[in-house]
Parts: C-alpha cells; sequence; structure tokens
C-alpha cells in the first residue's frame, strides 16, 4: 500500500509541477521542516501558484521607466547642447555689433583707402562683408539647434 501511494504522490507531483512547482512540508521534532522531496511520513505537498501575471507587466512597466529616465536624461543633455550653441550664437552676435560699431568710426582717410565715394558707402561695403563671415556661422549653429530639437521631440514621444 505505502508503495501504491508513494507511485500514485509521484504521477501527481509529475502531473502538477508543470503548471506549478510542488515543496512538501514536514514536522520534525516540532520543527516545520520544507523540502523538495517528501521528508517523512506526514509530508504534505505545498503547491506553490506560477509567477502572478502583474509582477510579470510590473517588471515590463519598470523598463518603460528606465527607458523614460533614459529619454529624460538625454532630453537634459540635449538642453545643455542647446544653450551652449546659444551661447556661442549670442558671442557672434555681440561681436558683430563691437565690429560695426567700429566701423561706424570710420573716418574720410579710411573710406577713400577702400575705394569708397562716401563714409557711408565704405561702412555699407565693410558691413557686408563682416555680415558675410558671421552670419553663415550663426545660421549653421541655428541648424544644430533645430537638429537637437528634433531629436528631443522624437525622445518625448
Amino acid at each position: 500500500m505505502k508503495v501504491y501511494l508513494k507511485c500514485l504522490m509521484g504521477l501527481l507531483s509529475l502531473l502538477i509541477l508543470p503548471a506549478h512547482a510542488a515543496v512538501y512540508q514536514c514536522t520534525i521534532k516540532g520543527v516545520a521542516t520544507f523540502s523538495q522531496q517528501p521528508c517523512g511520513e506526514d509530508a504534505e505537498i505545498i503547491i506553490i501558484p506560477e509567477t502572478n501575471r502583474t509582477q510579470i507587466a510590473k517588471k515590463d512597466s519598470d523598463k518603460k521607466s528606465d527607458d523614460s529616465v533614459e529619454n529624460y536624461i538625454s532630453g537634459k543633455k540635449i538642453d545643455r547642447k542647446i544653450k551652449k550653441i546659444e551661447r556661442a550664437i549670442k558671442l557672434l552676435q555681440n561681436a558683430l555689433s563691437e565690429q560695426k560699431i567700429k566701423i561706424g568710426y570710420m573716418t574720410q582717410k579710411a573710406a577713400n583707402r577702400l575705394g569708397a565715394e562716401s563714409i557711408a558707402d565704405a561702412i555699407e561695403q565693410q558691413t557686408i562683408i563682416i555680415e558675410k563671415e558671421v552670419q553663415p556661422k550663426i545660421d549653421e549653429l541655428q541648424q544644430q539647434i533645430a537638429a537637437l530639437n528634433v531629436i528631443k521631440a522624437q525622445l518625448g514621444q
């Protein structure tokens, strides 16, 4: 009878294991003992259910949370790059303004050396030359800012 009971328990455990894990609980000298195999004649089978689906969903949401943290950090890095580029643009604009002010102090002698008919013509010619040097740099930096804003918008989605 004991052999028959052990065989029956073994078959039941094989049927139960694929869906759930089984643990045996015995009381030895008044202390509860747990084992993967029957540990005594009073062994009780404790069936451990499958992992809770909400726990798995929580792990997936943690991954999404990790992605959102990475996106936040990347967004902040992009913001810092944009601020740095904006400062560079501001410096270029200030330098351009200072050069225009210096050009405004042009004398007739300097205008004659440039081949201009008047001081106003010489100032205009020099202003155009300076703007042709500086404006492409400013435009390039503004394009970089626009590209960074596109990347930042993609991170937000």
